[in-house]
């Protein structure tokens, strides 16, 4: 019989006090004895270091490292390189593990012997919870073609959270990440890539297994747009990988493209509706075209096939920028183009 596979969960705490009790539990009541708790508390100014400290004095197999403030990227670098797990599993502190995660990866692990297993999460929403799965097709098979993985991941922002993740120890390098602790939109993708990288195998579970807890709270920056100028700092990062790589040929090239002005469109949207004035909304879209990033690899516009419906009108809207005609665009968005 196989033996249980030894997982590390690695938990950033940063001022969750309501929440930390609720999480930590439910990684510690699945009685999975081959486990760590790697909690790092990065510089909490509430409860949160005390409770931390309560867990481990009555559980051996909770850690804790405190550290000042330095981010989400920074606590999770420094619970991967104290974890001794020979999986990583990674956990916000304001979110939960559902039951059954151990056991059920621990026989996928043993069966598949696969590096990365990803697996589906619960979004909890106002409108009620948003069930995030992997496709039927690419479940309960083990993927080693990393031409196939990369375009998946790149294709799907939900593949890209690190807490969808069970990632094998010897996949963490020890790169330094420092120079994007600052990034906290997108930050997971640029983690996630030293897994694609090193991983040689991945495997798609059906369950869901991480519960994610709506926070009204982190969506305020998205209240006003005014005084909005673009940062691809994140898709440039992205490029100079995949050129370094050298796994995309140009096809893969305009399928990644043709999603990031997808996003795009869906910021635009944004700037359209949020931003106070057409000062600002101007502004903001300029900043946009005057990008490096936007200049070099997205003003080529849509390139290939496929897209459905969405693609026509978000055609539309990138058209608009890429003539200058910010008027139109405000109005197509503001009135016309209702879709997400």
């Amino acid at each position: 019989m196989a033996e249980p596979v030894f997982f590390s969960v690695l938990v950033p705490v940063y001022n969750v006090e309501p929440y930390l009790r609720e999480c930590l539990d439910s990684i510690l009541s699945q009685g999975w004895e081959r486990l760590e708790l790697m909690i790092v508390d990065d510089g909490s100014t509430d409860r949160s270091g005390a409770i931390c400290d309560e867990y481990a004095t009555n559980d051996p197999r909770v850690y804790v490292i405190h550290k000042p403030n330095g981010g989400l990227m920074s606590a999770r670098r420094t619970a991967i390189e104290r974890a001794r797990g020979d999986y990583f599993l990674f956990a916000d502190s304001d979110d939960k593990l559902l039951p059954g995660v151990f056991e059920t990866l621990s026989k996928a692990i043993n069966d598949s012997g696969a590096d990365c297993l990803i697996y589906g999460v619960t979004r909890e929403w106002p409108g009620g919870p948003i069930h995030v799965t992997s496709p039927d097709a690419l479940c309960n098979r083990v993927i080693t073609d990393k031409h196939e993985i990369l375009n998946l991941m790149l294709s799907d922002n939900t593949c890209n959270s690190l807490c969808r993740k069970c990632v094998k120890r010897s996949c963490f390098d020890g790169r330094d990440f420092s120079a994007y602790y600052h990034i906290s939109m997108g930050e997971d993708l640029i983690q996630s890539t030293e897994i694609l990288e090193n991983a040689r195998s991945f495997f798609f579970l059906p369950q869901e297994f991480y519960f994610y807890r709506y926070n009204g709270g982190s969506i305020t920056r998205t209240l006003c747009y005014d005084g909005y100028r673009a940062d691809f700092e994140k898709e440039r990062f992205l490029l100079d990988w995949l050129r370094k790589l050298a796994v995309f040929d140009g096809a893969d090239y305009d399928r990644w493209r043709n999603h990031l002005l997808d996003e795009l469109v869906i910021e635009l949207k944004q700037i359209c509706r949020r931003c106070s004035d057409r000062e600002n909304a101007v502004a903001a879209m300029e900043s946009i075209l005057a990008a490096d990033f936007y200049r070099e690899f997205l003003a080529a516009g849509y390139r290939g096939g496929g897209g459905g419906l969405r693609r026509a009108p978000n055609r539309v809207v990138i058209g608009l920028l890429q003539g200058r005609r910010f008027d139109a665009l405000r109005f197509f968005c503001t009135k016309i183009y209702r879709a997400r």
